[in-house]
This record gives C-alpha cells, structure tokens and sequence, in this order.
C-alpha cells in the first residue's frame, strides 16, 4: 500500500528594483523558474519526500500500536531514518528553488487510518506488509535518480539514501517471517511407489 503524482513548472516574476528582492517561497509541489530542474527531477523530489512522509507517519502508528519489541524497534528506525532523509531533501530541494510537499495524500491517509483500526498481529502483518511494497517503490524510485538523474545533487542524494532503504527492505521482511510465523520447511523427497507384483494366472488346458 505506499505513495504517486505529476506537476508543472511555475515561474514567479519579480518587479524591478535598486536592490535585489528575496524571492518568494516557490508554491509547494512546485519548481520556481531559478531551479530549471529537468521534470523527472521535479518528480523524483515529490514522490520521495511523498514517500518519507508516509513512511514518518507509518513508523510512528506501529510505534504506538504494536506490542512486539521487534517490530517497535523497527518502526523507531524507520522514523529516525526517513525525518533525517526528509530534512535533508528539503535542503537540497530549497537549494533548486523547489519546495516539498507537507503532507500525505488522500489515498495514503486513508490506508493510515484503516491500518489504525487493527490491532495484535493482524497489525503487524499490516504494517510490515504496507512497508514492504512502500519500500519496493522507493527502492525502485531512487534507483532510477541514481542511474538517470540530470541534476547531480539529486543523483548524489539518491546513491547515499540507497543503502539505507535497502536495509530498511530486508528488516522489514524479515520481521515479516517472525510475524506471521513462517519457517523454512526441508521438502522431504517422495518415495518412489513399491510396486506389487502381479500374481500370474495359471493357465488351463
């Protein structure tokens, strides 16, 4: 269950004067002319911070809702890791003249909100799983940046947040076994069917 959108550029004019003006804060979801950033960078910068909010408020419902240690200690980390990322974003996004969306979207305030309403197991299972598939789409996401980025901040950004999503993927998967109590089973080769033989008939004359 985890984030997605499409924007435009928007440019702010600024009256002429003796002393240069301190430009407005650009619109959030959107890029100010100053930036120019190439529009999958524009996207790239959206959908992560998209992304980290989710994952923020994620952390956090499992931090409160959770009674398994294991999955309390990951949630923590989860927040930890995604507000330091986030705030980072934001800098590198202000230094392109772009601001970041503030908060999550219908869709995903919606799955928050159903998640909540579980509890025990059933809410672990939740929660790893919707981390799971959030983390797959980042993963994916960040890896393009990585590859394909025109700006080289984004792209630098995107490889240092890489090591650090691909660990979160693994716990998570992880604590998935633990919680929904999956063990590897040996697959016990069949023994091949004894066959019995076929009493002969004997024949009358």
């Amino acid at each position: 269950m985890v984030a997605t959108l499409a924007l435009t550029g928007l440019a702010g004019a600024q009256a002429p004067s003796a002393t240069p003006a301190t430009p407005a804060a650009p619109e959030r979801g959107k890029a100010a002319e100053v930036g120019k950033l190439d529009h999958h960078d524009q996207e790239f910068l959206r959908k992560a911070a998209g992304i980290n909010l989710v994952e923020i408020e994620l952390g956090k419902a499992a931090e409160k809702s959770s009674t398994d240690p294991k999955v309390k200690k990951f949630a923590a980390s989860i927040v930890r890791d995604h507000s330091e990322a986030n705030q980072k974003l934001a800098r590198l996004a202000a230094s392109k003249g772009y601001a970041l969306p503030d908060k999550i979207s219908s869709w995903d305030r919606h799955s928050l909100n159903q998640l909540e309403k579980e509890q025990g197991e059933q809410f672990n299972r939740s929660f790893l799983s919707f981390n799971i598939k959030g983390h797959e789409k980042a993963l994916d996401l960040y890896e393009k940046a990585a590859t394909h980025a025109q700006d080289p901040d984004i792209k630098a950004y995107a490889e240092k947040v890489l090591p650090r999503l691909k660990e979160h993927l693994a716990l998570a998967r992880n604590n998935t076994l633990e919680a929904v109590g999956e063990k590897q089973q040996k697959i016990q080769p069949q023994q091949p069917i004894q066959q019995q033989p076929v009493p002969q008939q004997k024949k009358s004359y």
